[in-house]
């Protein structure tokens, strides 16, 4: 659902339609991944990564930037992708990277507020994340993920209180940190899912009853 009395700012390195148009015209929750992306690398230094890091960097850049309209940065991250970076290629990768993080710092309105508990979404089908928005409280710090090495690397850098995730990712569950954490798994018609990986597994049918959510998250996570 379109949030027409959102207004969302004019950039100069960011196509805000391209991020619109992926993200169903979702204003909220493109601020919202603005923003996480600022603060994932407003301090990055590219130019101290050994040659695997930058590598990983780039292919998780490369799907960031095409889905939030950095065309630029887009642009220049598919054309590095497996491929030898040289000394110069890695330099115009960390300018082109602080231009759009300069240009986020200094034109989203950043709220000086206590934030809530982070819920940890990771899920890659747009009508799925829309519908998960609309029913999230308003408080909740919502943090998404595309693919799994965008989930790990926020369970990297983040402090997760909750993660909700599809099938598709279950095998995600697996994973030491998630394993801890209570985790709603959205369950298709037909698939089977081990409850023995994580104590605190909910799984809820699709298509799911919003309020069983809203349940599930007030009772596991403290405001």
């Amino acid at each position: 659902m379109p949030n027409t009395s959102i207004h969302l700012p004019e950039f100069q390195c960011i196509d805000t339609r391209i991020g619109l148009k992926y993200l169903n015209e979702n204003k909220i929750l493109y601020l919202k991944v603005l923003n996480n992306f600022l603060e994932r690398y407003e301090n990055y230094s590219i130019e101290s990564l050994n040659e695997i890091e930058l590598q990983n960097t780039i292919h998780t850049i490369k799907g960031l930037s095409a889905t939030l309209g950095m065309t630029q940065l887009s642009e220049l991250s598919i054309r590095l992708h497996n491929k030898e970076v040289s000394f110069e290629m890695q330099g115009l990768l960390s300018q082109t990277l602080e231009s759009v993080v300069n240009e986020l710092k200094n034109t989203l309105r950043k709220e000086e507020k206590e934030k809530a508990s982070s819920i940890l979404i990771i899920n890659n089908n747009p009508d799925e994340i829309d519908k998960l928005m609309e029913i999230l409280d308003e408080e909740s710090d919502i943090l998404l993920a595309l693919n799994k090495y965008e989930a790990l690397e926020l369970f990297d850098t983040e402090e997760i209180a909750l993660v909700i995730l599809t099938t598709e990712f279950n095998f995600l569950t697996k994973h030491t940190n998630i394993g801890k954490l209570p985790t709603i798994v959205l369950k298709s018609e037909g698939q089977t899912i081990d409850k023995n990986i994580n104590k605190y597994l909910h799984i809820i049918e699709q298509p799911f009853e919003p309020n069983i959510i809203k349940n599930i998250i007030k009772n596991n996570i403290n405001y």
